[in-house]
């Protein structure tokens, strides 16, 4: 990878200003883990600043930028593909920065692929994203178009009506077959009895299928007393035992998603959040190649904010608007989410994929995407964005494939109020790309808005 360099003129300048006026600098920078992770996984990095420091601009090295305040630590990244990384920082404070650029490199591994058969055991949650994103239709045009061959099955509850049982990867569904009466219980404990207690259904999963995708349903949550927080992790570690004899399986846990406020209380709350985050820490994951974590309930859930009330709840915009205890979430947001998942499933046999992406409407939320002008447009168009609250943006741009062609914006931190960027219809290393139809995807923090545009040459 290029790294840009400062010239001598540059550094002279720099050092000379930082002898006039004290600059901000780093204390301590640390990673966890400290060796290696695997792609896809976490990274934990560490940092403490000298006081006054006013902001951090991080170049992860593989063409993530972030700008941070010191008081975000630990702050978590995810690297996407193998190889060898070196964090850099440049500080700033009164204006003027200081670039800490000593080695410090995050080593990331290969996955080793499994084999293209899947299968989704989930409950109601699972079973109306499936139906409201079409994640079986994303994944079969990844199938024809990059040539892969991804089957994916999934199972409901083991009861026999029109909403349960298995569904074949061609949409049949046959609400009568089930791998047995254990797929009534998708908590903990439920997971526990399939894998750690020999049963057939464990059997039927590891006979038929080679990634195995286990999704919590809402009343793992529902953690009254602290001691269902430590017996959840206990099953857990056993579970985790089981899955290391099956090497050349892949198995990816689903947090289940978060409840409304009618629906719980904030100590339940918190320690859903503190068990979903510790199944994809470090101490959970680490040396476990065959084990990813996706993060369901963080997606859905407002942050984990000490002066909230709805913290680690349901977010408004993605609740129903009927029923004051029904958790399930809304169609939006399984528009949202589904286009996440179905690209997770991709990415375990297909690496190189970066994600896909979906036109949705966007929720009277944080941000608002205004349509790109001109449109059609050549060679250049213009977008205009409005944000209500501050918050880590970008803007990318994709082709229909979901392939990323362009980053306008790296993630940076923006105050609120109105922005315009432009792009040149160029990839990122300057090709004019051909006519067409692309998408452009603003995120800000948790909140993400995309629209059409058309190229024509």
């Amino acid at each position: 990878m290029t790294r840009s360099r400062l010239s001598i003129y540059t550094i002279l300048t720099l050092l000379a200003t930082c002898a006039a006026a004290p600059c901000g600098t780093l204390d301590s920078l640390w990673h966890i883990p400290a060796d290696y992770i695997y792609n896809e996984d976490r990274v934990d990095c560490h940092w403490t600043f000298s006081a006054g420091t006013d902001s951090v601009r991080v170049d992860f090295h593989d063409g993530t930028v972030v700008t941070i305040t010191p008081d975000q630590t630990p702050y978590r990244h995810i690297y996407a593909d193998a190889g060898r990384y070196d964090l850099s920082l440049a500080i700033w404070e009164d204006g003027q920065s200081v670039l800490h650029d000593e080695q410090n490199f995050v080593f990331v591994r290969q996955r080793p692929l499994p084999g293209d058969n899947y299968m989704f055991v989930h409950h109601s949650t699972g079973r109306n994203m499936m139906r409201d994103s079409g994640v079986r239709s994303l994944i079969e045009q990844h199938n024809v178009q990059f040539e892969t061959n991804i089957e994916l099955w999934d199972h409901d509850y083991h009861s026999g009506n029109t909403y349960t049982g298995i569904t074949l990867p061609d949409s049949s569904v046959y609400p009568d077959w089930s791998y047995g009466v254990e797929a009534n219980d998708i908590q903990p404990y439920g997971y526990h009895t399939i894998f750690c207690q020999g049963s057939a259904f464990r059997d039927s999963l590891f006979a038929r299928h080679d990634v195995i995708v286990l999704k919590n349903d809402h009343q793992t949550g529902d953690m009254v007393y602290e001691g269902q927080l430590i017996a959840y992790k206990i099953w857990y570690e056993q579970i985790r035992d089981v899955m290391d004899q099956y090497p050349d399986k892949r198995f990816v846990l689903v947090s289940g998603p978060p409840r409304r406020p009618e629906d719980i209380t904030n100590n339940e709350a918190d320690r859903a959040r503190e068990f979903y985050d510790w199944l994809q820490s470090p101490e959970f994951m680490n040396g476990h190649v065959n084990i990813s974590f996706f993060d369901l309930f963080d997606l859905l859930a407002y942050p984990n904010d000490p002066a909230d009330p709805e913290r680690n709840m349901l977010r408004s915009y993605y609740r129903r608007p009927y029923g004051a205890t029904d958790s399930h979430p809304n169609e939006y947001a399984n528009l949202s989410i589904g286009p996440l998942f179905a690209g997770m499933l991709i990415r375990i046999v297909d690496p190189s994929w970066v994600s896909v992406v979906t036109d949705v409407p966007q929720p009277a939320a944080g941000l608002q995407l205004m349509p790109n002008h001109p449109n059609p447009f050549n060679p250049a168009t213009t977008f205009a964005y409005d944000l209500e609250r501050p918050g880590l943006t970008s803007l990318s741009i994709f082709d229909l494939s979901g392939r990323l062609i362009r980053s306008i914006l790296t993630p940076t931190m923006q105050p609120p109020g109105s922005y315009t960027l432009r792009w040149d219809g160029t990839d990122a290393a300057g090709r004019a790309q051909p006519s067409g139809v692309y998408l452009y995807r603003l995120s800000s923090d948790r909140d993400v808005a995309s629209r059409r545009m058309l190229l024509v040459r």
